[in-house]
């Protein structure tokens, strides 16, 4: 049980939030021991530390907005969003939205984004994100995403038939890939009604025909944050999974997206996706704590995404 939450939080983007978590002003969030406050303006999200300045009160808690301002619950002084040339102000970060996905960086350096900004406007048009879970975990943080680099896993903690390949390597801006193939009589998505008929003729000729063989090509842009391609190339579908750490462990969130023409797989990839994170979370909340690791070949895609969580920055104090 080697992985282990880090007590300052990386500086890499974090699945911070849906939007439907965010149904107060200000809304209090946090990622570890970093206080934030997230404010909506229409369309837009921004999100700030939540330290007055002046003597550490938590500003989503009965913090009030005023024009660019909070003022404090405490003192009442009025606190600038973002702008440091103000006497009294808190710094602010960088967040993405990605249909209803709210994503944040806690560092504006451009180093920490390792690509994850353009893929984000490469998908958003075509594959707007949808919530599937959100759970709290009684695990490290780093379990949830290491999770997609994981191929033994698949087979025997989601049943899957059969994995081929799950190679990983560097990407081009720095992101971590594992690339498979996945080998199943039929798509999962299918309705039961379906399934039912594939195994029936394969119980009735006695023969077992992979038909279905999606690719599996998952990136992770940062300790906290992996996107999935899973699908034939006609029929992709896309998941993002998250974790935020917590003092009890983690958030782990998991949303889904497909095409236009494919919406009638959502309801089905949104109660498998479900499903997969109750039965990941069995796994993880027994873990032997202190239990020694023994890893071989088969763990290469592991080893390569904890070394690339070793590799990524700490976030920067939250006071500046």
């Amino acid at each position: 049980m080697t992985p282990t939450t880090p007590t300052t939080p990386h500086s890499g983007w974090y699945l911070l939030a849906f939007r439907s978590e965010l149904p107060v002003e200000p809304s209090p969030l946090a990622i570890g021991d970093r206080q934030l406050v997230a404010l909506r303006e229409g369309e837009r999200v921004r999100v700030f530390d939540a330290a007055c300045p002046h003597r550490g009160a938590h500003l989503g808690y009965g913090g009030r907005r005023e024009s660019d301002c909070l003022v404090c619950p405490f003192h009442g002084r009025r606190i600038a969003l973002g702008d440091s040339s103000r006497a009294w102000s808190v710094a602010e970060y960088p967040v993405l939205l990605w249909g209803d996905a709210v994503f944040a960086r806690l560092s504006d350096d451009p180093a920490g984004d390792r690509g994850f900004e353009r893929a984000v406007k490469e998908y958003a048009d075509d594959y707007p994100l949808v919530p599937a879970v959100s759970l709290p975990v009684a695990v490290d943080a780093a379990y949830v995403v290491e999770n997609a680099f994981d191929a033994d896993h698949f087979k025997a903690v989601h049943k899957v038939p059969g994995v081929r390949g799950m190679t990983a390597g560097p990407g081009p801006s720095g992101e971590l890939t594992v690339e498979g193939e996945f080998l199943m009589q039929t798509s999962p998505w299918q309705d039961e009604r379906r399934k039912e008929e594939v195994r029936w003729q394969a119980i009735r000729t006695n023969t077992v025909r992979w038909d279905y063989r999606p690719r599996f090509l998952a990136r992770a842009y940062s300790p906290g944050v992996v996107v999935t391609e899973f699908g034939p190339e006609n029929d992709v579908q896309v998941i993002v999974t998250g974790a935020v750490p917590t003092a009890g462990g983690c958030t782990a969130r998991v949303a889904v997206a497909v095409r236009e023409n494919q919406h009638g797989a959502l309801p089905v990839l949104i109660e498998g996706s479900r499903k997969a994170l109750a039965e990941d979370k069995v796994v993880w909340e027994h873990l032997v704590p202190g239990a020694p690791e023994r890893l071989d070949g088969r763990d290469a895609p592991v080893v390569a995404f904890r070394d690339f969580c070793a590799d990524f920055p700490a976030a920067p104090e939250a006071f500046r």
